[in-house]
C-alpha cells in the first residue's frame, strides 16, 4: 500500500486524567513516525467522542449534537497535530469549514499535493450534520484515492455478532463489500461508507489498536483482523 486513511477514535487520546492525553498522543504521533518511514503516505480521520457522542445526547436537536461532535474532531485534530509537530512528524488540517484563520484552508488540489509530504489530518467530518465519521472516512479516503481505509478498534476485528456479548461470535478474515451490505448483523461501518468504499475499490481493514504495534504488523503483510475487499 501507498496510501492509506486511518480512522483514529477521539477515544484512543483519552486517558482518565485528561480528555486528550499528551502521552498517549505522542505514542500515536510516533507510530505514525514509523508508518510515514515505510514511504506510506497518509490521511487520518479523528472522532470527536473523548469531548462529545451524539449516539449518548438523543435528546438533543440534531444540529446541535452533530455541530458539537464536528468541533471535537477539530480539537482533536488539533491535539494530534501538536503530538505530531514535537515527533517532528509534517501535518496538516484539513477542515470542510472555515475557523475563521485558526486552521488554513486547503482545496482538494492541495490535501493531494501536500499528502505527498505530509500527514492529513482531517476535522470536522464531512462538515453536515447527519453524517458520521464513517461517512467522513470514506469520503476522505475517496477524496486521496488511498488504497485502504485502516479502522483501529478496541476489537480483533470483524464478526458475525457482536464479540462483547456472544462467546460463540466468529470473526471473519476476509469479506468482500457486497457480502457487507447484504448482511446487516456485520457491523463494521455505516452501509454509505461502505457502498462509497466498493465503488472507488477500497479496502477496509480492521485491526485491534490496544496494541499499536498491529498497525506496522499490517502494514507488513502480517495477517490481522479483517479485510474487506472487492478484489481477489
Amino acid at each position: 500500500m501507498k496510501r492509506i486513511l486511518i480512522k483514529l477514535s477521539g477515544e484512543s487520546l483519552m486517558s482518565e486524567e485528561a480528555l486528550i492525553d499528551k502521552e498517549k498522543a505522542k505514542e500515536i504521533a510516533l507510530l505514525i513516525k514509523k508508518v510515514r518511514e515505510m514511504n506510506i503516505e497518509i490521511g487520518i480521520v479523528i472522532g470527536g467522542g473523548n469531548f462529545f457522542r451524539g449516539r449518548s445526547n438523543q435528546d438533543m436537536e440534531p444540529i446541535y449534537v452533530d455541530t458539537m461532535g464536528m468541533l471535537g474532531t477539530c480539537i482533536n485534530a488539533l491535539g494530534l497535530a501538536d503530538a505530531f509537530k514535537k515527533c517532528d512528524v509534517s501535518c496538516i488540517i484539513s477542515t470542510p469549514f472555515n475557523l475563521n484563520g485558526l486552521v488554513p484552508e486547503y482545496s482538494k488540489e492541495e490535501v493531494l499535493e501536500k499528502i505527498k509530504n505530509n500527514v492529513v489530518i482531517f476535522g470536522g467530518g464531512t462538515g453536515h450534520i447527519g453524517c458520521s465519521t464513517d461517512t467522513c472516512a470514506s469520503n476522505k479516503a475517496s477524496l486521496i484515492q488511498a488504497d485502504a481505509i485502516i479502522k483501529l478498534t478496541n476489537v480483533d476485528g470483524v464478526y458475525d455478532k457482536d464479540p462483547n456479548k456472544y462467546e460463540d461470535a466468529v470473526m471473519y478474515d476476509k469479506l468482500t463489500h457486497q457480502e457487507v451490505l447484504n448482511n446487516p448483523e456485520i457491523k463494521v461501518m455505516d452501509i454509505p461508507a461502505v457502498r462509497e468504499c466498493m465503488d472507488n475499490n477500497i479496502d477496509i481493514m480492521v485491526i485491534n489498536f490496544n496494541d499499536k504495534e498491529n498497525l506496522i504488523r499490517l502494514l507488513k503483510d502480517e495477517k490481522l483482523g479483517t479485510r474487506i475487499t472487492s478484489h481477489e
